[in-house]
């Protein structure tokens, strides 16, 4: 008994790696997942299925196996023509349908146990009362005119061509996406070295080619972010400077480099995308501010405040937190004035946010005027009554206030109350 497949529109779980993409106008993609039902009723996936792809119109045959999860993508497919996919694999029972790229951009398959057999295109082709020559363009036995015999010939030698094209880009989608799903384990055992490797070359995938293979491409890109900046802040502890400095620096051209890239993807196609950019985004504000604060690389502030504001935009409900980013850009960078009016700005909307509350309080203090000392100490007061008593900065607030107090015999002032109305 052949399994039940499953055809679906829209719609599928995808890894982090593969999602929906719009297709070109010459070719697609199809996609889904292969699954086998066990005993209890449960579907579980196959992993390294086989997905033969055979295309009847015009001869032509790609394949590709499901990855651990039981998913399966396979690009540069014709939108045009006849397919018949045949899907067979460990433990399952061999399955075969017809369908449309154009139509059926998703295809899942649920399958029944079985011996793992395979079955050939003449096996299926008689399975479904088709002619044993796989429904050419012409029938055996009839003579085809010189005209369409050309015809016949042109198109078969366009479909090698394209057939050829698009092996050579799932290969590379596959060698890139192994290294990805490599990175991302490594990654998850904090065996960052090895995971930096992986990621480098997931991230060489060129994301001009397809729509999978940007979305690959950023993906790698930021985790490779990442995981420089895990090396340089291990390194940065062990006072290994001059080290850490290169990943980070790594770090901040790899982050750029995937927000790039996603910028110019689109929610059709990868509908967690502004979600994914603002992590590339955080990824970037992190390093930046490390070479900005112990580095002095006062070159990336306003390139740095500019994609701060662009993230700002994007993720409108946490807008005060990106203005205190840039305040902190700022004051790292030594740009008093511009800080102070961040913070401000923060203040203004929020007054009650401890971060704009603590970073415009150490500005101030740190000015050579009474007048700005004071109304820094008047700030980090606020910040210490208005702060969680968890929050580790309080005590060393306290410290500070304790030696603008001796320095500069500047006390924090206490809020004027407001005069009580006598009653009438």
């Amino acid at each position: 008994m052949f399994c039940r497949n499953l055809l679906k529109a829209t719609g599928l779980a995808a890894a982090m790696f593969v999602l929906s993409a719009a297709a070109s106008a010459q070719t697609g993609q199809i996609e889904g997942t292969v699954r086998v039902k066990a005993a209890d009723g449960s579907k579980k996936p196959v992993p390294g299925a086989l997905v033969d792809i055979y295309r009847t119109d015009v001869k032509g045959h790609w394949d590709v196996k499901s990855d651990k999860n039981g998913r399966y993508i396979r690009l540069g497919l014709p939108l045009t023509g006849q397919f018949i996919f045949v899907v067979s694999g460990p433990g399952i029972t061999p399955t075969y349908t017809a369908a449309r790229i154009a139509q059926t951009p998703v295809l899942d398959f649920d399958c029944e146990a079985g011996d793992g057999h395979t079955l050939t295109l003449e096996e299926v082709q008689k399975g479904m009362g088709q002619q044993k020559s796989g429904g050419g363009p012409s029938a055996p036995g009839k003579s085809v005119p010189p005209g369409d015999r050309a015809k016949i010939e042109a198109a078969q030698k366009e479909q090698e061509a394209k057939a050829k094209e698009a092996s050579e880009l799932q290969s590379n989608f596959d060698q890139a996406r192994t290294h990805y799903n490599s990175g991302v384990e490594l990654m998850k055992a904090q065996n960052y070295q090895n995971a930096l490797s992986e990621f480098e070359q997931a991230s060489t995938v060129d994301p001009s080619k397809h729509a999978q293979m940007a979305l690959l491409s950023y993906r790698a890109n930021a985790s490779l972010a990442e995981v420089h900046y895990q090396l340089g802040v291990d390194l940065f502890n062990k006072k290994q400077r001059p080290e850490a400095k290169t990943h980070f620096d790594a770090a901040v051209a790899a982050s750029k480099k995937a927000i790039a890239t996603a910028s110019n993807d689109t929610v059709e196609n990868n509908p967690s995308l502004n979600a994914d950019l603002v992590v590339y985004y955080n990824i970037l504000a992190k390093n930046a501010m490390l070479l900005v604060e112990y580095y002095g690389a006062a070159d990336l502030v306003d390139s740095t405040v500019k994609d701060l504001e662009k993230a700002e935009a994007l993720d409108a409900v946490n807008k005060n937190k990106w203005g205190v980013l840039k305040a902190d850009m700022y004051r790292s960078a030594g740009k008093t004035e511009d800080a102070v009016a961040a913070y401000k700005k923060v203040l203004a909307a929020d007054p009650a946010y401890v971060d704009a509350l603590y970073g415009l309080g150490l500005t101030l203090i740190a000015s050579s005027e009474r007048t700005q000392i004071q109304e820094g100490a008047n700030t980090l007061a606020d910040f210490v009554a208005k702060a969680p008593p968890t929050d580790k900065r309080v005590p060393i607030v306290k410290d500070a206030l304790e030696g603008v107090k001796n320095a500069y015999k500047v006390e924090a002032e206490k809020p004027a109350t407001p005069a009580r109305r006598k009653r009438p």
